[in-house]
């Protein structure tokens, strides 16, 4: 999870280096299209029945979910809009409280007072950060809208997950993606052809991106998600890190008090739902 973090944050400052020289459309396609062709080999030895799915519209729309994700990310730290990168971590850690209204309103499942309370805490949250009565700014609703996006994907990975493989979910992911990004990316293809520098330093955003994702779904499935969770948010230091290093930037203080918020709404749940599961698990005496 760890190095699940410091990828991802080497994928951030990527982009938005070449989001300088390049639209953010286009570098989207690129980070999928190269995810698809890292899983290639995976398709090839364990064969096509890997990509067989059972609910091709619930996988559609997961793929739809986090296209717009990675669009809307892409142009919320890209150079012209000029989003923190620690800003925009900051704002994605609220996904999980889009999680939980997604999953009551739409996936059926059933949410207790703690859940809910714990997503009112985690709004509040986030009006602490962005602080609304002052003007949002453009970045700021990319972000969010990211993190809407994102967090509808990761629902419906929760609820395709019963039927389907994680490697099969990821295959398609990448290839719907791919195919739903290439007409911007056509659209946006640069006037003066990118340089071997330039496909090099693509060709290592893309492969960041994809590491990153399969470190994080790897930590997951091999360790405690109630102890792993919180480590996920190492990425705000290390994007506050990269902000100050790079680009002369530091997270004002409503930022770091509206995630603080946000981090322990999202503790208190995961660890709290931990504990339950745990009791269910539990032999009885």
């Amino acid at each position: 999870m760890i190095a699940s973090g410091a990828v991802f944050t080497a994928f951030l400052t990527l982009s938005k280096l070449q989001s300088a020289h390049f639209d953010p459309g286009f570098l989207a396609f690129w980070r999928t299209a190269i995810a698809l062709v890292i899983t290639l080999p995976i398709i090839f030895q364990q064969g096509l029945g890997i990509m067989r799915i059972q609910q091709p519209g619930m996988v559609f729309l997961r793929s739809l979910f986090g296209t717009m994700g990675f669009i809307l990310s892409f142009y919320a730290v890209s150079d012209a809009v000029g989003l923190p990168l620690s800003e925009f971590n900051a704002i994605s850690f609220s996904r999980a409280m889009f999680i939980t209204i997604i999953a009551a309103l739409f996936l059926g499942e059933t949410v207790g007072w703690h859940r809910w309370g714990a997503t009112l805490a985690g709004f509040i949250g986030v009006l602490v950060m962005t602080q609304p009565q002052t003007g949002v700014s453009v970045g700021t609703l990319l972000a969010l809208g990211a993190a809407v996006c994102m967090a509808g994907a990761i629902a419906l990975v929760k609820s395709l997950s019963r039927l389907h493989r994680p490697m099969t979910l990821l295959i398609w992911a990448n290839l719907l993606s791919s195919v739903l990004l290439l007409p911007l990316a056509i659209w946006k293809w640069p006037a003066v052809a990118p340089s071997w520098q330039d496909w090099s330093l693509i060709g290592l955003m893309g492969l960041c991106g994809a590491v990153g994702q399969y470190l994080y779904i790897r930590g997951m499935s091999i360790g405690d998600v109630s102890f792993l969770s919180p480590i996920d948010y190492l990425r705000l230091p290390m994007a506050a890190l990269v902000d100050w290093l790079l680009f002369h930037l530091l997270p004002g203080p409503w930022t770091w008090v509206g995630t603080a918020i946000i981090i322990a709404a999202t503790f208190y749940i995961t660890y709290r739902e931990h504990r339950l599961r745990a009791r269910v698990v539990a032999p009885p005496l």
